[in-house]
């Protein structure tokens, strides 16, 4: 099952945590992060370097709460850590229990039966490498990283598992919950290799949002102690060196030496050295977060530093607590762990191909291999490898995607049909295109040589450059060149300089020209025809007048005959 994994929507492919992943258990489809669970080992430092807050982390918090409401019976298992995390820890147990947990016991108390285990271990079996094995991201490490240092394993549970099979004996029927700041947990929980030992892990930070869920404010509560609690040896787990402290005497009897590891660089480091046989007859505590458990990433909502947390520890152990040894009859359950290779054969490329895919991102010298882990990769070649196993792509190199991207830019640079040209501060010429040296004539060469004082009008370059005020669309003519253009006149404040852009108007002012002399003939001739229709509207009017008048004479005379002649009409 995959406990953890990116939320697309959030995740904006900045890679830190590919750069984060000491493993390289991410793998970018479409530029969003994807965790391979079978390379993952569940450290959650990607998690934790996260700037986005993509984190999708399975939780058990609905579980948890479901089954209080329903009155289920949960027996908790809180990491020693808390004692760091928490500087008010008493007040936390008495929170745990207001909520409604049946008992809230200290996951020391396994630690108390590793170390009797341990303590047996190397009594029985004297010199050779030991590894604990109570960091899980550890364990994971080994044996898909490290399968030849699998037999250095101590062949035992964690204290959480340990603690979780003690519990269920104690409390059958009951569900069993661990707390702690490790999402590692998380996976152990879930693993075949540990059934039915804890039912549900909740992180720091999940605690925090159950009290919140509730409304309870811990830190106005009451003190309170835990149902059992494990010995000062076993609080001392989550500390570097702790683990060790507890079987000093064994180790010296055995003529041992010892290691504190704590990175998943340091662990990574010595696994190496174990594989390749420098380091033999070694018991080495090793945990994957730096400062070991109190450095874990699961209680970032809680903000004290890991010095903060280590003081808490160790105030609360100042406390002077007698230590009972588990009985004959715990030590007598089996906690027993066999690890297993989980190795995945990868296959890698050959030096042609990574030379190959060197070459794809522009990198063909030992010199270009700039090594700036941008990509997340700390080189080149890791990156060319990863890219080969499909893990990574050509885009995520940024020396490559800005050279691609330099690369349009000049493309459109030299064949954009406007001419341009940059001038430094003090308008000489950077660069000129081709299209300014066809409109002008003047070679790229001649042009810086020379200068643009004969062409543009220095004084409002000089005003643009002062007042960084934009000139975006102005028209200009050249008349040695018979050019009608639109200049613009662009500050660029990164590069203190300008960019002028010269567009050929030409056709279109001539166009303009054209179209205005046809309206003037075409108001020219309107007018004549006006003008003509006023003169025939005239004469013909001057015509009917004349023909009326006589028209008028012509009836009257008649009428006077018909009178002459016998009176009326």
């Amino acid at each position: 099952m995959q406990i953890m994994n990116f939320s697309e929507a959030n995740c904006r492919h900045c890679y830190k945590c590919v750069r984060t992943c000491k493993v390289k258990a991410i793998k970018i489809i479409d530029d969003q992060a994807h965790i391979i669970p079978e390379k993952c080992i569940a450290c959650g430092q990607c998690f934790a370097s996260c700037p986005q807050n993509a984190r999708n982390i399975h939780s058990d918090l609905d579980l948890v709460y479901n089954a209080l409401k329903n009155g289920e019976k949960i027996v908790v298992s809180i990491a020693p850590s808390f004692r760091g995390f928490f500087k008010d820890s008493p007040k936390l147990i008495t929170a745990l229990k207001e909520i409604g947990f049946h008992k809230v016991e200290e996951t020391a108390i396994g630690a108390d039966v590793v170390t009797e285990l341990y303590k047996k271990e190397i009594n029985t079996f004297g010199k050779k490498n030991y590894i604990t094995t109570c960091c899980p991201s550890v364990v994971s490490l080994i044996e898909k990283y490290f399968p030849t240092v699998i037999d250095n394993l101590m062949p035992f549970v964690s204290p959480m598992i340990a603690h979780g099979k003690i519990l269920k004996e104690e409390n059958p029927g009951a569900l069993t919950a661990f707390l702690g700041p490790c999402i590692a947990k998380k996976y152990e929980a879930l693993s075949k290799d540990n059934p039915e030992s804890i039912d549900a892990v909740l992180t720091f930070d999940e605690v925090l949002l159950l009290l919140e869920k509730e409304s309870i404010d811990y830190n106005t509560l009451s003190d309170s102690i835990s149902d059992k609690g494990g010995s000062q040896f076993g609080t001392k787990y989550p500390l570097v060196g702790g683990i060790l402290e507890n079987i000093s005497n064994e180790i010296e009897d055995a003529g041992l030496n010892y290691i504190r590891v704590d990175g998943i660089d340091e662990c990574k480091e010595i696994f190496q050295e174990i594989s390749k046989g420098n380091i033999q007859n070694c018991c080495i505590e090793a945990s994957a977060c730096k400062k070991s458990c109190i450095g874990g990433p699961a209680g970032s909502t809680i903000s004290d530093s890991t010095y903060t947390r280590l003081q808490n520890i160790k105030n609360f152990l100042k406390t002077e607590k007698s230590y009972t040894p588990p009985t004959d009859e715990i030590l007598e359950f089996d906690f027993a762990k066999a690890s297993v290779s989980k190795h995945i054969d990868e296959i890698m490329p050959t030096q042609e191909q990574i030379t190959e895919i060197l070459r794809s991102l522009g990198k063909n010298e030992k010199a270009d291999e700039l090594n700036c882990a941008g990509c997340g990769y700390e080189t080149c070649r890791e990156n060319a490898i990863s890219i080969f196993q499909g893990m990574s792509h050509l885009d995520m190199c940024i020396h490559f995607v800005r050279r691609k991207a330099e690369r349009v830019s000049n493309e459109i640079f030299e064949n954009s049909p406007n001419a341009i040209l940059f001038l430094d501060k003090n308008l000489g010429v950077l660069e000129s295109n081709a299209a300014f040296s066809r409109y002008f004539g003047i070679a790229p060469a001649e042009i810086k040589e020379i200068g643009i004082g004969d062409l543009l009008d220095i004084p409002k370059l000089q005003n643009v450059m002062f007042t960084k005020q934009n000139i975006l669309w102005e028209k200009i003519y050249f008349p040695k060149y018979s050019l009608h253009m639109g200049i613009s006149i662009i500050y660029m404040e990164n590069q203190d300089a300008l960019m002028v852009i010269l567009k050929d108007v030409t056709e279109e002012v001539e166009r303009k020209e054209e179209l205005k002399v046809l309206k003037e003939n075409t108001l020219k001739i309107t007018q004549s025809v006006i003008e003509k229709q006023m003169r025939v509207a005239q004469e013909i009017a001057s015509l009917l007048g004349e023909t009326t008048a006589e028209t008028k004479v012509a009836l009257n005379k008649v009428k006077d005959v018909f009178r002459e002649e016998g009176g009326d009409l």
